[in-house]
């Protein structure tokens, strides 16, 4: 009973540290994904031609940081490896976030300079730099081991348990701008409740580039009638980008064609989407609806993976560690009447 009531004491201190957690398998995760983006766009055939648009970021930079030579290449790359497992283990923890976050705005910024927008990206950025910043991201960590020794010595103690509230809802904020902000651009730029018809996700669902040569490439929408000298680098008069079906298995395709093609599902899957952005706000009412909302996200990045092809991983990623387990793991407890186990 004793090694019982020990195991559930430590499983709820690990789970009582969700930004930790999310520290450590975000940044690996991020670096990855960053490292894979860099060598893309370092593999582009006169990459020069490219360096044309700029971010925020990419503004504050030299024109020679947006085109990349093998030495700011190997450079970049080398930095993104250690920036990784150093904010992940927590050796110069908060440092390394930052330089990691730096690095995720400039490689990605280059990527938007050449036409790609990726919004895998956006949310966990913005996440990485919020943990560099936040108290009780360090907390499980190689510096916060030092700084236990460290304190021990001077006969002082640290105080593992207390994380202050603000942490964490700065990181559900983030979360929540993201999603709301997504589906009011979708009312915005989709012609108000236009968007809730169904069409626009029924081509989405419907969209086969990946089927074509060249399809790993985002669907271009030009207008030949814009003058020569309005045309954006190049010389269709692009106007807009679509994002691409990737899904290549067959039976997921048809579940997406017919999806597509039941106009009352489209529209039902529509407003649900809207809807379900527009609530996001719901994770700040209390560990229930934060819950829900939560794990609705994980199912909705899920059901897209499986019919699109698009994983939103970090998506999901961040929402399960921001899950108040704690909370079902009193409620299970509770319900067998087992609670004294958790006071013990």
């Amino acid at each position: 009973m004793k090694i019982g009531i020990k195991l559930i004491g430590l499983l709820r201190l690990v789970i009582a540290q969700p930004l930790s957690i999310l520290r450590f398998s975000l940044s690996i995760l991020m670096g990855k994904y960053v490292l894979e983006r860099l060598n893309a766009i370092f593999q582009l055939e006169n990459n020069i031609q490219y360096a044309l648009s700029k971010t925020w970021f990419t503004s504050l930079l030299p024109d020679a940081f947006l085109v990349l030579d093998s030495n700011l290449y190997t450079t970049v790359k080398f930095l993104i490896i250690v920036s990784a497992f150093g904010a992940a283990l927590g050796i110069l923890g908060r440092l390394n976030l930052l330089v990691l976050a730096f690095l995720c705005y400039y490689v990605f910024g280059v990527g938007e300079g050449i036409g790609v927008f990726d919004h895998h990206t956006s949310l966990p950025s913005q996440v990485i730099f919020a943990l560099a910043l936040v108290p009780g991201s360090m907390k499980l960590s190689i510096d916060y081991l030092l700084m236990h020794f460290y304190y021990k010595r001077k006969n002082r103690v640290l105080d593992f348990a207390s994380n202050p509230k603000w942490g964490l809802n700065l990181v559900l904020a983030l979360v929540a701008i993201t999603y709301f902000s997504a589906g009011v651009s979708k009312l915005r730029y989709g012609h108000g409740v236009s968007w809730l018809d169904g069409s626009t996700l029924g081509f989405y669902l419907k969209e086969r580039t990946i089927k074509y040569e060249g399809g790993e490439s985002q669907l271009i929408i030009g207008d030949s009638k814009i003058k020569e000298n309005e045309k954006w680098k190049d010389e269709f008069g692009f106007i807009a980008h679509t994002y691409g079906n990737f899904q290549t298995n067959k039976k997921l395709n048809d579940i997406a064609e017919y999806i597509a093609n039941n106009k009352f599902l489209v529209v039902a899957l529509s407003i649900g989407s809207v809807l379900f952005e527009l609530l996001a706000f719901v994770v700040f009412i209390n560990s229930k609806y934060r819950n829900i909302y939560l794990i609705s996200a994980i199912v909705f990045h899920l059901s897209i993976g499986s019919l699109m092809g698009i994983s939103f991983r970090q998506y999901r990623l961040i929402c399960f560690f921001l899950i108040d387990w704690d909370y079902y793991l009193r409620f299970t407890f509770k319900k067998l009447k087992m609670q004294h186990l958790l006071n013990g």
